[in-house]
Parts: C-alpha cells; structure tokens; sequence
C-alpha cells in the first residue's frame, strides 16, 4: 500500500513537471524571435501583467535596445501600464501624445495623462501641466493654474519648475509680483545648473532687482550660464566688460 501512494505521488510529481517544462516551453516560444536579452525577460513579464515589465519592455521599444525600434510597440506597452497607474507610463505616454513624432498629436489626449501622472505627484508631468496652462496649449491660459502646477514641481526640487516660479514671480503673472522671490527661486533653479535660471539670477544682480546690485556677482551668473552656451548671457557678459 505505502509502494502504491509512493508510486502515485512520483507519478504526480512527474506530471508536474512535464507540464511545467511544457508552459516554459511554449512561454519562450511566443516571445518575439526580435528580442533579446533583457527584452525577452521584460515580455515574459509584461504578457504576465507585470506592469514594470510592461514599462521596461516599453522603454526597450521606444530606445531600440534589445528590440526593434518601434514607438507604436513603445506606445501600446506604455498604454497597457499607464491603464494600471503606473505613473511612469502615463507620463512617457503623455509625451509621445504631445511631440507627435512617430503618433498624430493630440493634445486631448496628452494633457489627460499628464493629469493623470500630475494627481500622482510626478513632477516631470506637473512640470508638462503648468506648461500647458501656461502657454494655453489645449487648456485656456491660466497663469494661476500654471503657477500652482510649477510650485508643486518646484518644491520637489525640479530645475526647471524652479525657474517657471522665478519668472512668475518676476513677471507677476498667476502670483503678486515679487523680485526678491523670483531671485530666491532662479537661484535654487540656477544651483542646478540651469542656465535660464542662471541668466535670469545675473540680470537681476546688474539692475539690482529684488537683489542688492551687484556687477560682480551678475558677472558670475551670467558666466555660468555663457559657459553653457547661452547666447543672451554671452552679449550681455560683453556688455558689462566694455
């Protein structure tokens, strides 16, 4: 009787793993014979549900890299994941919708991702959002909307938010006008190394704009910002030497 069941469970035990070995076959041969390396893992996943796999398998597409170059293959994995939540594939998705390169563009389509990806606290598409408030792309022109997108940006450290809030409060649009703050903000954008903000912070030094006037230190702005290759800054730096 113990032979019996002993000989039953081998049996079983050997079902097992003739179909185990039958799945993994069968997985391997339904991956695209146009992939490798990390792409085959990232497929096996993504067909799984694996929503990082899905990105990572976007990615491969959108950048070639174990893959045949596609953005349609790029577009349609990130589709499946930004549908999850993830919110890397919603924003990568939103970008693709707002360049038009390799899709129609569609700014409908782009700006609800972004939304998406903004509610999630993304700063890259609260970044996106305020652009488009801003420039009124889509959304009517609201440089309140814009502002308020940009400082959630900004105070996650993103450069280029940073430098939006300095122009706003330079400017006095979507918020009181206020140089010293626009000085406060350039300069974290320009510690950065962001050479609008870099400019921006050195022009306020020469006039003395919500900045005590200062030529040296303009001078030192407006020279990072040269060494980048901004143009604005080069002419002005010209200026202040003659």
């Amino acid at each position: 009787m113990k032979k019996s069941v002993l000989s039953k469970l081998v049996a079983c035990l050997a079902l097992v793993m003739l179909l185990t070995a039958s799945v993994e076959a069968q997985n391997s041969s339904s991956i695209p014979p146009t992939l490798s390396g990390k792409a085959r893992e990232y497929y096996a996943g993504a067909v799984q549900g694996d929503v990082f796999s899905m990105v990572a398998l976007a990615v491969c597409y959108q950048n070639g890299d174990c893959a045949p170059q596609s953005c349609d293959m790029a577009r349609d994995w990130y589709q499946k994941a930004a549908e999850m939540g993830n919110v890397i594939a919603q924003y990568n998705l939103a970008v693709i919708y707002d360049e038009g390169d390799c899709v129609p563009r569609n700014l409908e389509v782009a700006t609800y991702w972004y939304q998406r990806a903004a509610a999630q606290g993304d700063a890259l598409a609260q970044c996106s959002l305020a652009n488009c408030y801003y420039e009124g792309d889509y959304f009517k022109q609201d440089y309140t909307k814009a502002f308020n997108w940009w400082e959630k940006a900004a105070m996650q450290g993103n450069a280029a938010a940073q430098r939006c809030l300095g122009i706003c409060y330079d400017e006095g649009k979507g918020v009181k006008k206020n140089q010293k703050k626009a000085a406060e903000w350039y300069l974290k954008a320009a510690e950065q190394g962001d050479s609008d903000a870099q400019y921006n912070l050195g022009a306020l030094y020469l006039d003395g704009k919500g900045v005590k006037k200062n030529k040296k230190k303009a001078a030192e702005w407006l020279g990072k910002a040269a060494a980048q290759g901004d143009e604005d800054a080069i002419e002005l730096l010209k200026k202040i030497k003659k």
